[in-house]
């Protein structure tokens, strides 16, 4: 159990709640504004949801003159274009930042940890609005900071603002505020008709509603006329929920292609990074004649650093087994990605450097499976 958070209100009507920033706060119920101090009757038969906003499509607002989308004021909107939220739970809306989710990283992800940690024995479950873009970055973080998560955590976002015709930010928050009252002990995506582990989900598409998949884990439910969950796919926690902060930004990512030299990116070995995911071809191959990166990677390991062999194949596991150059990169001292996301790796490898620079370390912590990140 974690840490009990005393500051939820328990003695006043309503039943949709916004604290604001860090500073101080002000609470809207429905269309009412009332101070903080004041407290809040929620109805015990309602689950009890915390809606953290991050920001990003979804309560973006046209700015003048150029109509260009920039981070809005969600709260009123909220209220007006999906007041029925109130039928499926008590909610308790939190901004703890409000940011296009390009510049969404470390500080972010543990502010939204914290958030959720504090919190944790006052919510039946968690929903995080975020931008589309690096939506996958920060369920992977929330999962990887979570040891035995025992409720749901649900990330949803829009493709247009909640604002503007044809918005697909009502649907997606009505699911992932009904998905959040499940018994879903998972950090997961809801996003069109789609539900999905977190930490195994790749952004696909900008223009489509359906704006992510998860090419090498199945979903965990999907959504029609009712919400189906796929209860053989659902992760189970072993042991006591454990909330474990920390990233470390010591690790790079470099896409690999024909014929590209090593110089154009040897000095990332002397930068001070620990450890390096390359994206290869096929199931982990790397060029070994002219350029060779083979001889790169041994250079990096040399110098202490570990070596990520991923695929830019979406489908499919790594494996530096299969071929002659997968092997000559495993014999240089990189080891696979096996199944995982790229986005996921990166993450985790950073989780992992909070806690420990040692290589031997590193990668037997990195090829445990936490959270169902891979198989």
């Amino acid at each position: 159990m974690l840490s009990r958070n005393p500051g939820l209100c328990d003695q006043c009507p309503g039943s949709l709640i916004i604290f604001i920033g860090n500073g101080p706060k002000i609470m809207y119920i429905l269309s009412d504004v009332v101070t903080a101090d004041m407290k809040i009757n929620l109805n015990m038969n309602k689950k009890r949801i915390l809606i953290l906003h991050t920001g990003g499509t979804f309560g973006m607002m046209p700015t003048e003159p150029d109509q260009i989308l920039a981070p809005g004021s969600l709260q009123k909107e909220l209220i007006n274009q999906v007041p029925e939220l109130k039928k499926i739970a008590d909610l308790t809306l939190e901004i703890p930042f409000n940011l296009d989710s390009s510049n969404i990283g470390i500080g972010q992800w543990e502010i939204l940890g914290e958030s959720i940690s504090l919190q944790y024995n006052d919510f039946d479950g968690f929903v995080v609005i975020h931008g589309t873009d690096t939506m996958v970055y920060s369920a992977a973080a929330i999962s990887f900071s979570f040891y035995n998560l025992t409720k749901p955590v649900i990330f949803t976002g829009a493709q247009i603002p909640l604002t503007q015709l044809r918005s697909d930010g009502r649907n997606n928050l009505i699911d992932a505020v009904e998905l959040a009252t499940m018994e879903l002990p998972e950090t997961a995506i809801v996003f069109g008709s789609k539900i999905l582990r977190g930490n195994r989900t790749k952004k696909i598409s900008i223009t489509r509603y359906e704006a992510f998949d998860s090419p090498n884990y199945p979903q965990l439910g999907e959504v029609g006329l009712k919400i189906r969950l796929y209860n053989s796919n659902l992760w189970r926690p072993g042991g006591p929920t454990e909330y474990r902060p920390g990233f470390a930004a010591r690790v790079g990512v470099i896409a690999v292609q024909p014929s590209m030299p090593t110089f154009a990116v040897r000095s990332i070995l002397d930068s001070g990074l620990k450890a390096l995911i390359l994206t290869g071809f096929g199931a982990g191959n790397l060029p070994s004649v002219e350029p060779d990166w083979i001889n790169f990677i041994r250079e990096a390991t040399g110098k202490g650093l570990v070596v990520v062999v991923a695929s830019s194949s979406p489908h499919g596991s790594t494996d530096l087994s299969l071929y002659e150059c997968g092997q000559s990169a495993m014999q240089a001292g990189a080891v696979d990605l096996g199944n995982m996301t790229v986005e996921a790796g990166y993450v985790k490898l950073m989780k992992i450097l909070a806690r420990t620079e040692q290589r031997d370390k590193i990668i037997a912590d990195f090829g445990h499976n936490w959270s169902g990140e891979r198989s």
